[in-house]
């Protein structure tokens, strides 16, 4: 008897089984089932050695079955006692699957493998972040960056405050999407502003296509009016709030809702409220986010603690400034010590600086950067700024002012109005006509008409209300509207409407925006009888959902379309698929000016900026000096002013309180004073973000973002891959189809059999197949609802783990003819799979688990070896390798199977042995490789440098925050980090090895 014959008798089922019974028989998981779904792998005896894969293909009763044997012209009859299913571990040992010959045909391996190596592949360049590979979205360096930061940090707690326009809402989406494909059990909750509901509801459909999910239990989105409703809150794994800075308010009349948000595991607040915006605003955020360390209690001291930073920044920039002195930087360190003399850490660092002598010594930058770390504001911000490091290269659309003047003979009343009006109130009008007259201001630069409207609800108002009119003013505001009656005051909406007519003609899309109501309502009704059919309403008196419809024919309907919008149109909407804004009139607040603009001026894959479209008024000295101030003074209508807001609400103030006392000339500055102020308010958020970002390395710098981005674009070998493996030699017959455009469908009907999965399988894989795909990113960017087939797509990650499981293309054995040997010659060739092992954090969440993988997938990349030996060690030379690892050649090799294992047997008595060895062997050489000895070697000197920086930055947080709250939080994050990265360095040092395939090759003298 042949050696290991023995052990597969032993594998032989008994007949008389009973029905539904279920018997394991030997170490490699031999299983006797009774009841077999159609479709399902099972294995005959063969002989002298070995077994015969074949398929059931239906059922005859009486414990019998209809199976396939590949090589036989029909199918044939067996009873359920003369075959074994392998289940189980037993296709995770291929090399003892080679030994007692549970051998496929070796066209299963070569069909399937490209495609397993190109799932590797994904995972090195992705650093195990599916959820970007799987959307439909471009790939950029800062959100990229954002997504790795929140995913690794074990506390799921931040504000992303970008500047507008740099896509808050992709980075939100794509941590939402990991975190569901993480954690199967996660449910999530967003929040949005009323007006973007819809809007987020497209981006989660169609972006981060998880519309399946919507709408039931995992995935819930809602506006802020209805957070306070949801039940059970703190239940959710993440809540989202989109414009969190516009919930504040319910929080503050509704505090059992804030206690919720702060007892809810994960939370993401979206804001692009800056830090030298509004401090309370800003320290309220914080407090969502990180409650201990922000209490809403002494705002004083946090506004000390923010201009302390402020002060900081420039300091330290001294630092490490190339041409400062050392003077200069000696003072720098006087003033640290002063701050920070009881931190012992700054006072040793500064003592080093201070004897040295050469401003390109390292102590410099050590102090720099330890200060900027140990006293950031919060860890828990993470800000980008356009044109800044990781968003050099993302493509906002940029802004063109198109100044067009307009002779409207009724502005003269308008500006006679706003005079005699302010005359009015100075005489010692009372206290309501001097808080109305900002607001006349405001109509008034909006134009005659816009000012008609404003006068006529104010002499509506009934004797008695808040902004009633009194009689002393009665005369004037009834005069005026008389004059302005009687005048031509259409002429800045007809000058509108041909300026849309024109962008019409050349097909555009075209928002125009008035901050009046009235006058916003004016235009759109001239525009609906002027372009019946094309024209969209997003104004405060619109339904929303007809706000929604408008928007969304605006956005996605072909040709040329106008929306018309006020200031509800101002915030959150993404409108960057327009050409043009029309501003029918210009607020006096500059910073709402910057989010009308910033609806355009955003991300757009279109070619030149958007044109801005401002009417100016030459004869008009209230219009001239206010779009003065905006375009000379500002510089609004050249790039973005969005990091400027606490400057320009100075401004503003300014503008209000001297309305009064200079009339027009409020709005008159010294332009060039103006504008050396606004540059050097740049420097100095330039100077407190620089400060604020934080060092600590992340999945994701603009390297390997760039290596993902090209591995992603290289789509030739993923689309050839999937065709074998969808072809017949590999499988698992997915039949599909790519159109022209590069679209593919699967066509697989309703009850149809899949060739290739067993019958139990077909339901979990049915409902997966169903829409769109594209190889091409791109195509899946623009068209809705097309998914990119990749990692984190339900239908690829079923296939990952089914693969991991399914044994076909495991274990190959062929006989291979040789003029090179002079007797037979026995050689595996095994595939042996790398990778970080997650297994030290076994008694964590799924969510943890996953995150502390991605990590270590990011410093140490999966790697399949692919290494050749014999009994005795490895291949002696590439070229042997070659031989041994070249495909399968019907016209040179035969199988080994049936009669021709006695020819082998004969030649290697000890095969079960002798592919033991072999296999040992290869694990051995493997252990020897660079991936198994340098590689985690580098890999985790570079974590524990990543963990020592990390920790000294929390421990030193512990000791000197300034509150003792502060000191709890550093203190319990930093015990959690160094758990989490002594799981990180031992899942590095010690990697797994998995063979995952294994083939044996016999080389066979050539006669």
């Amino acid at each position: 008897m042949a050696p290991g014959a023995g052990e597969l008798d032993r594998c032989r089922p008994r007949a008389g089984a009973l029905v539904g019974s279920l018997e394991v028989r030997n170490g490699l998981g031999a299983e006797r089932v009774v009841r077999v779904a159609l479709g399902t792998r099972v294995w005959l005896r063969g002989e002298p050695y070995g077994w015969h894969s074949a398929e059931v293909t239906g059922w005859s009763g009486h414990d019998e079955y209809w199976v396939r044997v590949r090589g036989m012209p029909r199918d044939v009859k067996l009873a359920a006692n003369q075959f074994v299913v392998r289940a189980g571990t037993s296709v995770s040992h291929p090399v003892r699957a080679v030994a007692e010959g549970f051998c496929d045909s070796p066209e299963f391996y070569e069909a399937r493998r490209p495609f397993l190596d190109e799932l590797v592949r994904q995972r090195r360049s992705a650093h195990g972040f599916t959820a970007a590979l799987s959307a439909a979205v471009e790939l950029y360096d800062h959100q990229l960056d954002t997504v790795a930061r929140v995913l690794s940090d074990p506390v799921l707690r931040y504000l992303l405050g970008d500047e507008v326009g740099l896509g808050k809402t992709i980075e939100a989406g794509l941590v939402v999407r990991q975190l569901m494909l993480d954690d199967s059990s996660a449910m999530v909750l967003i929040a949005v502003p009323a007006t973007l509901v819809d809007q987020w509801r497209d981006e989660i459909r169609n972006k981060f296509l998880l519309g399946r999910q919507l709408g039931g239990q995992r995935l819930v989105l809602i506006s802020h009016d209805e957070l306070g409703s949801v039940p059970r809150l703190r239940e959710r794994a993440l809540v989202v709030v989109d414009e969190a800075h516009q919930l504040l308010p319910h929080l503050d009349r509704r505090p059992a809702l804030r206690e919720e948000l702060l007892a809810v595991p994960g939370l993401l607040l979206l804001s692009a409220t800056p830090m030298r915006g509004d401090p309370t605003t800003f320290r309220d955020l914080l407090n969502l986010v990180d409650p201990v360390a922000f209490p809403r209690t002494d705002i004083a001291a946090f506004r000390q603690r923010l201009l302390q930073r402020e002060k900081e920044a420039t300091d330290l920039e001294v630092l490490v400034a190339r041409k400062a002195s050392l003077r200069q930087r000696r003072s720098v360190v006087g003033d640290l010590m002063g701050t920070h003399g009881n931190d012992p850490a700054v006072v040793r660092l500064a003592e080093r600086c201070l004897a040295e002598t050469d401003v390109g010594g390292p102590y410099w930058a050590e102090l720099a950067d330890y200060v900027r770390e140990t006293y950031r504001i919060s860890r828990r911000v993470v800000r980008h700024r356009r044109n800044t490091g990781p968003t050099e290269d993302y493509p906002v659309a940029g802004r063109r002012a198109i100044f067009i003047p307009v002779d409207d003979p009724a502005q003269v009343v308008v500006d006679e109005f706003l005079d005699r009006y302010r005359d009015l109130v100075n005489e010692g009008g009372p206290a309501v006509s001097v808080a109305q007259y900002p607001f006349a201001v405001l109509n008034g630069l909006g134009g005659p008409r816009t000012l008609l409207h404003h006068l006529r609800r104010r002499l509506a108002v009934r004797p008695g209300g808040a902004a009633a009119v009194l009689s002393r003013e009665r005369v004037l505001l009834e005069s005026t509207v008389a004059r302005l009656l009687l005048a031509e005051t259409s002429t800045r909406t007809v000058t509108a409407l041909d300026i849309v007519q024109e962008r019409l003609n050349k097909g555009q899309k075209i928002v125009v925006v008035g901050t009046s109501v009235a006058g916003a309502q004016d235009f759109f009704d001239a525009a609906v009888e002027r372009w019946p059919g094309i024209v969209g309403s997003h104004l405060e008196r619109t339904a929303q959902r007809v706000r929604e419809e408008s928007v969304a024919a605006f956005l996605y309907e072909p040709g040329a379309r106008v929306l018309v919008g006020d200031s509800s149109i101002e915030e959150g909407r993404n409108l960057q698929g327009a050409d043009v804004l029309v501003n029918l009139d210009l607020p006096i607040d500059p910073n709402r000016l910057e989010q009308r603009i910033g609806r355009l001026d955003r991300y757009a894959r279109r070619v030149g900026p958007a044109e801005v479209v401002v009417f100016t008024e030459p004869s008009s000295e209230w219009v001239t000096a206010h779009l003065q101030l905006l375009r000379d003074g500002i510089g609004i209508f050249n790039e973005s002013v969005a990091t400027l807001q606490r400057r320009l609400a100075e401004v503003v103030q300014h503008v209000v309180d001297a309305l009064l006392a200079k009339g027009s000339e409020a709005f008159l500055f010294d332009v060039d004073e103006l504008r050396d102020s606004l540059a050097a308010e740049r420097i100095e958020i330039d100077l407190l973000d620089e400060l604020e970002s934080v060092a600590v390395s992340t999945s994701f710098d603009q390297g390997s973002a760039a290596d993902l981005r090209a591995a992603d674009a290289d789509v030739g070998a993923l689309r050839a891959a999937f065709s074998r493996l969808t072809s017949l030699q590999g499988g698992i017959n997915l039949r599909h189809h790519e159109d022209q455009r590069g679209v593919v469908r699967f066509s697989v009907r309703p009850g149809e059999r899949i060739l290739g999965l067993p019958d139990d399988v077909v339901p979990a894989v049915r409902p997966l197949v169903g829409g769109e795909w594209a190889y091409e990113r791109s195509l899946a960017v623009d068209l809705d609802g097309v998914a990119p087939f990749r990692l984190g797509n339900p239908l690829v990650d079923w296939l990952d783990q089914y693969l991991r499981t399914d044994e076909r293309g495991r274990a190959r054995a062929v006989v291979r003819p040789s003029r090179n040997v002079e007797e037979p010659t026995l050689w595996l060739s095994c595939d042996i799979l790398v990778e970080f092992d997650a297994s030290h954090l076994a008694s964590e969440t799924a969510a943890v688990a996953n995150r502390l993988r991605r990590r270590g997938d990011a410093l140490l990349p999966p790697e399949i070896l692919r290494i050749c030996t014999n009994a005795l060690g490895q291949a002696p030379s590439p070229s042997c390798a070659e031989v041994l690892s070249a495909d399968f050649d019907e016209y040179r090799d035969r199988l080994l199977s049936g009669p021709i294992w006695r020819e082998v047997l004969e030649a290697f008595p000890a095969w079960t042995e002798l592919c033991r060895l072999a296999g040992e062997a290869a694990l051995e050489h493997a252990r020897r490789s660079p991936a198994v000895t340098t590689a985690p070697v580098a890999a985790a000197h570079q974590a524990r440098d990543e963990i020592t920086a990390r920790l000294a930055i929390l421990r030193a947080r512990s000791h000197q925050l300034p509150s003792e709250a502060e000191r709890e939080g550093a203190y319990q994050e930093m015990r959690l980090a160094e758990y989490l990265g002594q799981a990180l360095v031992n899942g590095i040092e010690k990697p797994v090895m998995s063979v995952i395939a294994c083939g044996a090759v016999v080389l066979w003298p050539s006669r």
